[in-house]
């Protein structure tokens, strides 16, 4: 059975390759044929009428620019780029033993004068050093096909080989509760119109694997669906997905149905959606999320229940909870509130051996902008656990309150913010004091200069310290290089003393026209010093080395995002992390997201690597629109602006785009 359906999906592929070369094909038959019947192949323009009062010069102009605007292209190739990318990745840590991989990535696009645009993305990796049970080898194979015109009001999309799952964002995608994409090998199609979008799926279940580039691993079982959205007028939505697992490697073979009804009275002041996902097992969720904009007040509001065990294709979600929330955020000239509540309770089926509480989390957020240059704000976050059933029989309490200023000086802008943690947990109370300073250096040797030092001291940790630096430098316009320091030092009460230190070293630089070269390293150390005169030291260091070659190819440059009229190209690089101090600054400590889609100009896409970092070059220069798809995002994070976020791509430069991810429950 899984050589068929191999089988199949290489007469596919084949197919598709072969579908952009019909038009030329055609075009130079009709030529052909014409030229053969003694006729003018060349289209005759039509007369134009002059108007004695107009400018017989400016006429003249306008006559030949709607001339070559209207141009017929010759046969041939249609635009499209070709590019090659290979990428070394070496770690070696003291007590592991050193592993190493290389992989290529093939990326070729082609555009076609009917029948859409194409784009296939061959990666292989070989990798040594991993132990028998985890060796990421092998191969991804991914065939993208965008914008086929099937009729008048149809058109197609469509993911071979291996991809992830397509569904309706309007399902997938809420602000309380999300349900995850999978990676299959097989097929994804959308075909839509207007106002409508079908959804087809069916492959095997598997996983990506490797640094240096992705392969696919078969896990187990297989997966089909089909979707649909559709809007019936320009307030009302629906969608509905249908999924079939069969013998997945978690879990067994089940169906799932899950359906949205959309009612937006206005989608920047009103929106208001209703999901339900039910299972055969016979399990059925439900949740609402409503987005309510009120002056200059903004609010968004929910309730959810979802059982224990509700099953979503072969992902586990975040089930066994219901609850209620509420956030509302306020944006003035000098003044930004953030203030919210959620009340929620865990073990609906009151099992015995789990702890169940419930949950009230509640959280009040003010920035005050006292002067052009300077600001104060805090915050209050507090968090009670009232046991409930099964194992739990204590309740536990956690506050923290922060305050902090800010001021832009001649050196640079200065925050300043002190904190307290406070733990109450039965029979004992815990409290943490701290100070944090976070300085943006305004030093012209450098292209961003910022430091982060952080001391905190506790019931059992007598010091707590933690130094960060970050600098970037454009040695020359094409050139960028950035490196940043950190070290810990934390000395346990009776216990001892440990120490971490980490570097990193980073490197962009594209030396020709073509060719663009990076370069990520680290070095990591670290020791452990008990007070009984034994010490443990461990080392590692970490490389990431890539070199990218794109050419163009066709009658005019076929890149990244769509085209802004501008000349040039440029690069967008960036990272996707959550940001847990909310300054939009990706520091050391916070944690990078690996494998989330991100949309370019909402038609271009790639993933995010293993530190969280994603890459288009090369992209048309001008203005775009960069935004990610949240469904794989793990709550409660998520983005504070949903829309998509603009940004401006310089000739031969690069554009720095980093999407902050911030907790919506505080």
């Amino acid at each position: 059975m899984r050589h068929f359906f191999s089988q199949n999906l290489i007469l596919i592929t084949l197919c598709v390759l072969l579908i952009p070369l019909f038009p030329a094909v055609t075009l130079s038959q009709d030529l052909s044929s014409e030229n053969d019947a003694g006729t003018n192949s060349t289209p005759q323009a039509p007369e134009i009428y002059v108007d004695q009062v107009i400018d017989a010069e400016s006429l003249a102009k306008q006559i030949e620019a709607e001339k070559k605007r209207d141009r017929v292209i010759a046969p041939g190739w249609n635009p499209g780029s070709l590019g090659v990318t290979y990428r070394y990745y070496n770690n070696d840590i003291d007590d592991r033993a050193e592993f190493t991989e290389h992989g290529v990535e093939l990326r070729w696009r082609q555009e076609t004068q009917e029948h859409g645009s194409y784009e296939i993305q061959i990666d292989g990796l070989t990798s040594e050093g991993y132990d028998a049970f985890r060796e990421p080898n092998g191969h991804r194979i991914q065939v993208r096909q965008n914008n086929y015109v099937i009729n008048t009001e149809l058109q197609l999309d469509s993911d071979f080989i291996n991809y992830r799952s397509v569904a309706p964002r309007l399902i997938t995608e809420s602000y309380r509760f999300r349900l995850p994409s999978t990676i299959l090998q097989g097929m994804g199609n959308r075909i839509y119109s207007k106002d409508t979008t079908f959804f087809l799926n069916f492959g095997e279940i598997g996983r990506y694997e490797g640094v240096a580039a992705r392969a696919y691993e078969a896990t187990q079982g297989n997966l089909q669906g089909m979707g649909m959205e559709h809007r019936l007028n320009n307030q009302l939505d629906f969608a509905l997905q249908f999924w079939n697992t069969q013998d997945p490697e978690i879990g067994y073979t089940h169906q799932s149905l899950s359906g949205t009804v959309q009612y937006q009275l206005n989608p920047y002041a009103q929106n208001h959606q209703l999901h339900l996902l039910s299972d055969s097992n016979g399990k059925t969720g439900l949740w609402y999320d409503a987005y309510l904009r009120i002056g200059r007040w903004t609010h968004r509001a929910g309730t959810q229940y979802i059982p224990p065990d509700l099953l979503w294709t072969d992902v586990t979600i975040n089930n066994d909870r219901k609850g209620i929330y509420w956030r509302g955020d306020r944006n003035s000239f000098r003044w930004l509130w953030s203030l919210g509540s959620e009340i929620s309770k865990n073990n609906l089926d009151d099992d015995p051996g789990i702890p169940g509480y419930i949950t009230t989390a509640s959280f009040a957020n003010v920035t005050w902008q006292f002067r052009r240059n300077t600001q104060f704000g805090g915050s209050v976050n507090m968090q009670s656990n009232t046991a409930d059933s099964g194992t739990a029989d204590n309740n536990n309490y956690k506050h923290t309150y922060k305050a902090f200023a800010s001021h832009l000086f001649p050196f640079g802008r200065t925050r300043l913010q002190p904190q307290i943690d406070i733990w109450d947990t039965y029979p004992e109370r815990k409290e943490r004091h701290g100070l944090r300073w976070d300085q943006d250096w305004a030093l012209k040797l450098f292209d961003r200069l910022n430091s982060n030092t952080q001391y905190y001291t506790s019931d059992r940790r007598e010091d707590d310290f933690n130094f960060q630096i970050y600098l970037e430098k454009y040695l020359f316009r094409n050139l960028r290089t950035s490196g940043s320091f950190q070290q810990f030092y934390t000395r346990f009460d009776d216990v001892g003393v440990t120490k971490v230190s980490s570097f990193s070293l980073g490197l962009g630089w594209q030396f020709l026209n073509n060719w663009l070269m990076s370069l990520n390293a680290d070095y990591n150390t670290g020791s452990f010093d008990p007070d009984d005169g034994s010490e443990a030291k461990i080392k590692g260091t970490r490389i990431l080395f890539s070199i990218n070659y794109n050419i163009d190819m066709g009658t005019r440059p076929s890149l990244y995002g769509v085209d802004t009229g501008e000349p040039g190209r440029g690069r967008v690089v960036g990272r996707v992390f959550l940001d847990e101090n909310r300054n939009g600054h990706f520091d050391l400590g916070e944690e990078a997201l690996a494998n989330i889609t991100v949309y370019l100009d909402g038609r271009f896409t790639t993933e995010t690597g293993p530190n969280g970092g994603f890459e288009f070059w090369p992209v048309a220069s001008g203005e775009h629109f960069i935004t990610i798809a949240l469904q794989d995002v793990p709550l409660p994070w998520s983005l504070m602006d949903e829309a998509p976020q603009r940004i401006v791509v310089p000739v031969r430069g690069e554009a720095e785009f980093n999407v902050a991810l911030v907790r919506i429950n505080e």
